[in-house]
């Protein structure tokens, strides 16, 4: 809906609520898309083994 671009929204990702604010090339997609819900900490190295 173009009239939500600028918009910033509170998303629930599971753990806390994400800052999301609409742009124009949002528009279409689900709010959820842009709350990510896994942090990635790398791939394992030497020292992970």
């Amino acid at each position: 809906m173009p009239e939500f671009v600028n918009v910033t929204f509170m998303v629930h990702n599971g753990r806390q609520h994400v800052k999301v604010l609409v742009t124009e090339d949002m528009v279409g997609h689900k709010l959820g898309e842009f709350s990510p819900t896994r942090t990635f900490r790398g791939h394992g190295g030497k020292g992970k083994r």
